[in-house]
């Protein structure tokens, strides 16, 4: 099978494609359920370009619009978490309730204002086994109905009784398709991950596909603290699974040659005892970032560098690259 084309990997306009038919439909985890608990809070967050907000309204309902004044494209409020009565836009100070209806326009006198028209901008957002997903899809099937057989596949683990540790995160100057490649196979572990590969069996690494979804696993050797799953659902969402904690990832684009890697660590003991273990998981999945990072903005500059255009994919190693980019192709092409 072929891959993608080289230009896909940087060119402009295959990213505002990718940005619109694949990010602007697919359900994305843009946080947890415990940021978001009373009346009031919120979590505002930059998606592909667009300005999100996920809000508790007064009745207890999790709601979603874009955080982007109707009166001139102001932001209601920054980047991150917090707590409010009322949505105030920063810029000129519209205000609008937290279920997204307009409440006042500022110092706009005895002019006639369409209050009913001007709410905020709704976007579905829905939460499964505490985690937030929105869809800006407004024909977008349920959170529950998209995720399919990839929920089925995490039901045997007890993601619910895991306790957060905290959130890291780093850029890689690459396209996220680049980084995404690299996660859809174990190909490369003996060359790029030498310590990894010696707490995994590399040669019986395996990725499964399933519908938009696909399963990794890799027999571990002994003492290896990475026995698990690793369960990754199109487009940039990836659960890593192990038997006492798991890693939350996403591969976010911040434009056709960089991409946000967000990791929120859980784990199932917090204890003083436990630390010295979890700060060991942690290490090693840093240590593999840091050399993904490294091989990926390689690989970005030989994609970029015109001598490239598409290579050939292994039916062994690389089943998951091949239906990835299939993916791909179907959402911007289609």
């Amino acid at each position: 099978m072929r891959t993608l084309p080289a230009s896909w990997y940087h060119d402009p306009q295959v990213y505002e494609g990718e940005r619109t038919a694949l990010f602007g439909r697919e359900w994305l985890v843009i946080g947890r359920a415990s940021q978001l608990e009373v009346s009031g809070d919120y979590l505002a967050v930059d998606v592909c370009g667009w300005s999100l907000l996920a809000v508790v309204d007064h009745d207890g309902e999790l709601r979603a619009f874009h955080n982007v004044c109707r009166h001139r494209a102001g932001p209601l409020v920054d980047t991150g978490t917090g707590r409010c009565r009322t949505l105030v836009c920063r810029y000129h100070g519209w205000s609008y309730e937290l279920d997204g209806r307009l409440k006042r326009a500022r110092d706009f006198g005895d002019t006639h204002i369409p209050f009913d028209e001007l709410g905020l901008l709704p976007v579905s957002v829905a939460v499964w086994r505490g985690l937030v997903f929105v869809n800006l899809d407004p024909h977008a099937a349920p959170l529950l109905d998209a995720l399919g057989p990839f929920a089925v596949e995490c039901a045997p683990f007890a993601m619910e009784t895991l306790r957060f540790s905290h959130q890291v995160v780093h850029e890689v100057g690459a396209n996220w398709k680049t980084y995404a490649d690299n996660y859809m196979e174990g190909y490369h572990i003996p060359l790029v991950h030498p310590r990894l590969n010696k707490e995994i069996d590399a040669r019986q690494y395996r990725v499964e596909v399933g519908d938009r979804y696909c399963s990794h696993t890799a027999p571990a050797r002994d003492g290896s603290l990475t026995c698990g799953k690793w369960l990754w659902r199109f487009p940039n969402l990836a659960i890593n699974l192990y038997p006492d904690g798991m890693n939350i990832e996403r591969f976010l684009p911040l434009g056709p040659r960089r991409t946000g890697i967000v990791y929120d660590y859980f784990f199932r003991e917090l204890s003083s005892t436990a630390q010295a273990e979890n700060d060991e998981v942690v290490r090693l999945s840093l240590e593999v970032l840091d050399e993904d990072r490294a091989i990926c903005e390689a690989v970005q500059r030989n994609l970029e560098s015109g001598v490239y255009d598409h290579g050939r994919l292994s039916p062994r190693h690389e089943q998951g690259v091949g239906y990835f980019q299939s993916l791909v192709r179907e959402a911007v092409d289609g």
